[in-house]
């Protein structure tokens, strides 16, 4: 399933770390037993884009003097081991959520939306944001371009600045692009956001069920 395609892609960014925080809450303050709960769903609900569970394993790979460290610390300062383990099982949760918002998301998501939608303000601002990382980064090749050929540091701006200035119908058209959304996305995004509420709903109702 590419990026494009991926429902979990599809969903609000703003919604996703807004719920993201909450699983994250949750599973902070609740029962191990409980936790487990919301673990095993939220490692279900990942199944649409298994390229997640490749980063996410390899990220804990990367991760494993922490743990280990962890666990030494846990001896030194006599903590229970039992204790040390739920700990790591959380944070385990915790790096599973954060590989998820930051695989499924992107630039071009946050700065996306219908502008029929938007207030003035936040489409000028988004635009202006999608604007200057555009600008940015054609800003920094012109000017290393321009050092090549000239020793004055004054003229390598100044011819910089030149150029970037005939980049800049690219940079709008590029930006019109990405600040733009058709229909057809905003459905998928609708279905896509009543997904992304199951990540909390599911696992809650579950809890409250279990609840003793």
């Amino acid at each position: 399933m590419s990026r494009k395609d991926n429902i979990l892609s599809l969903q609000n960014p703003i919604l996703k770390i807004f719920v993201s925080l909450i699983l994250i809450f949750i599973s902070s303050i609740i029962s191990f037993d409980k936790f487990l709960i919301v673990f095993t769903f939220t490692l279900l609900y990942m199944i649409i884009s298994p390229i997640i569970y490749i980063i996410w394993l390899k990220t804990l790979v990367k991760i494993t003097p922490f743990f280990i460290s962890l666990y030494i610390f846990g001896i030194l300062f006599q903590i229970p081991f039992l204790d040390q383990c739920f700990l790591s099982v959380r944070i385990i949760h915790l790096l599973l959520v954060s590989v998820y918002l930051v695989k499924t998301s992107s630039f071009d998501s946050f700065i996306s939306g219908n502008k029929s939608k938007d207030s003035e303000f936040w489409f000028k601002f988004k635009f202006f944001l999608a604007a200057t990382i555009h600008f940015i980064p054609i800003l920094t090749n012109k000017f290393k371009d321009n050092r090549k050929s000239h020793k004055n540091i004054i003229d390598v701006i100044v011819f910089s600045m030149e150029d970037c200035f005939k980049e800049i119908h690219k940079v709008e058209e590029t930006v019109i692009n990405k600040v733009g959304i058709n229909n057809e996305r905003l459905n998928a995004s609708f279905w896509a956001n009543i997904y992304l509420s199951l990540l909390v709903i599911i696992p809650v109702l579950f809890i409250f069920i279990n609840y003793k």
